[in-house]
């Protein structure tokens, strides 16, 4: 039975074709643009054998980019940006938050972008024979081929699934490959986004990946050759690289058992921590951070890139609440209200946070530095959310911050003795609604012992 097609709507308008099979956590397989046919696919025994190979660890999702297969094709444009859309909004439609990633070919560039600027997403990504700039695709015979599509779309399609993907000594399975391949689209749309993807060079995101990611390539093929995998593997903070032996320029053919173990096995999946519930009432340490210049920094990027940012400060500062059993009780857009057991975690967390964010730094476009206050004492507890004197004071000690620098209320200070936390006094200042001014410390982080 066909799996049922369902469909997301783009911020632009385009309907995306996908589908959405198993259970288990949730992987989604981008399209080989332009050849991508989500029903024809599951029809087609290597198509199939390969989904089922998936489908026996993960809830699958697969879909067409738009102008392909069963997506919408009237009036589309094909662009990095479109590509990313699509996933997007088919990630939103399948009701997916947090995923593991495959991408063939083409799509390597449209899933580097979206992991960069979406580090929360992306739990792990696998690139399949992808390259940083489009241009590394041109080989002779790329070119070749290329000039065959403008002339003869049918002929085109049965050379390229002999030629690139199925092999000479495989005619069966040939032979329905390239039917999906004169199905999926056409001469002009294969066309446009050929011309998108030769122009794409995405190296200003590759530091910005966060996720694991393997960098799957065979090796004793050409296009791309084997010396774009090393250097995209090079490029990425967490990227390794996965040799296959093979000339194929996709993944059904030559040994696609291996390959889909391999992938199963890179692709386990390791959730977000859950969000605890607020505790309702008791002593506790509070934590509250704030992005320096955070409105300068969406003026001279612009929204988008200030977004990558923004996102790659809350994927910091969760990580490093999640490792020191922090509660999130507030994310206000550029800072986080958190809560602690203890002001030693509170702390640590802390110290943790701004050498993450220093490092990270280093890769963004701009510095980000956040500002950090803590103090401690019994907030008023209302559902999820806290209020009282003390809350309000932990965000007027951190407004006193400049980026970069952790305060703390004496109150912290004192229950953190003996720890080997380094402060300097910062004097008295006063509080918000209080007559008695509170004594404010700077925790010397760069030195301190966690």
């Amino acid at each position: 039975m066909d799996p049922r097609i369902q469909y997301a709507l783009t911020a632009d308008g385009a309907s995306i074709a996908f589908w959405s099979l198993g259970s288990g956590p949730p992987v989604i397989q981008m399209p080989t643009m332009p050849f991508t046919h989500i029903q024809l696919e599951w029809q087609d025994p290597d198509f199939n054998a390969w989904y089922s190979g998936l489908l026996q660890q993960f809830r699958l999702i697969r879909y067409d980019t738009r102008g392909c297969g069963l997506s919408s094709a009237e009036g589309q444009t094909h662009t990095l940006e479109t590509m990313v859309e699509d996933l997007r909004a088919v990630a939103d439609r399948a009701g997916v938050e947090r995923f593991g990633l495959i991408a063939p070919v083409q799509a390597g560039p449209a899933a580097i972008a979206f992991a960069a600027r979406n580090p929360e997403r992306v739990s792990r990504l696998v690139l399949w024979m992808a390259v940083q700039r489009g241009t590394d695709m041109r080989t002779p015979r790329f070119e070749a081929l290329r000039q065959l599509s403008a002339t003869d779309w049918g002929l085109f399609c049965e050379a390229a699934a002999h030629a690139i993907v199925a092999g000479w000594d495989n005619a069966a399975s040939a032979h329905r490959i390239a039917r999906i391949m004169r199905e999926s689209s056409s001469a002009a749309i294969h066309e446009a986004i050929l011309h998108d993807y030769l122009e794409a060079d995405i190296a200003e995101c590759l530091p910005l990946v966060r996720c694991p990611v393997m960098v799957a390539h065979r090796m004793e093929g050409n296009a791309p050759p084997p010396a774009t995998a090393r250097r995209l593997a090079a490029s990425i903070r967490d990227a390794s690289l996965m040799p296959f032996p093979g000339t194929s320029l996709f993944f059904l053919t030559q040994g696609p058992a291996e390959i889909v173990r391999a992938f199963c096995e890179f692709l386990e999946i390791e959730e977000l921590p859950a969000r605890h519930p607020v505790p309702s009432s008791g002593f506790c340490t509070l934590l509250y951070t704030d992005i320096e210049g955070h409105t300068a920094i969406i003026r001279t990027l612009g929204d988008e890139r200030g977004r990558i940012v923004l996102r790659e400060h809350e994927r910091i500062t969760r990580q490093a609440l999640a490792a020191h059993g922090g509660i999130e009780v507030l994310s206000t857009g550029d800072g986080f209200l958190a809560r602690f057991a203890t002001a030693q975690s509170a702390l640590e967390c802390a110290v943790d946070l701004q050498r993450e964010l220093a490092d990270a730094s280093a890769d963004l476009p701009v510095e980000l530095r956040v500002r950090v206050g803590i103090n401690a004492g019994e907030p008023i507890a209302e559902g999820d959310e806290l209020f009282g004197a003390v809350v309000v004071n932990t965000e007027r000690i951190a407004a006193m911050a400049d980026g970069g620098e952790v305060l703390v209320a004496n109150v912290v200070r004192e229950l953190a003795a003996g720890k080997g936390f380094a402060f300097a006094d910062r004097g008295e200042a006063a509080m918000p609604g209080s007559d008695e001014p509170v004594r404010v410390w700077e925790l010397r982080w760069a030195v301190s012992a966690t």
